[in-house]
């Protein structure tokens, strides 16, 4: 009796029937890519007093995501009720 040995890999599936006399019938199953949707929207953000999203789940981003750093013409302001503060 010979002995039928194998190594695979991936995530494919490989199944067989065996049978005397040196019979070997098989198939072999490689999953395809899955499609997804490319990102559309910008690549580059400033930041700003409100939190942002990127509305990029469960799509493929193209490029690097950009995060500038906040412009030195940028400047905060506050009021307390009585003061006025630019800073």
């Amino acid at each position: 009796m010979e002995k039928l040995s194998a190594t695979l890999t991936g995530r494919g599936t490989l199944s067989a029937d065996l049978s005397g006399c040196g019979t070997l019938a098989a198939a072999i199953s490689i999953p395809k890519a899955i499609s997804v949707e490319e990102y559309a929207g910008p690549y580059e953000f400033t930041p700003g007093q409100d939190a942002q999203v990127v509305a990029i789940a469960n799509k493929k981003a193209t490029a690097d995501i950009t995060i500038g750093p906040i412009p030195d013409n940028y400047g905060l302001i506050t009021w307390d009720g009585s003061t006025l503060t630019v800073s």
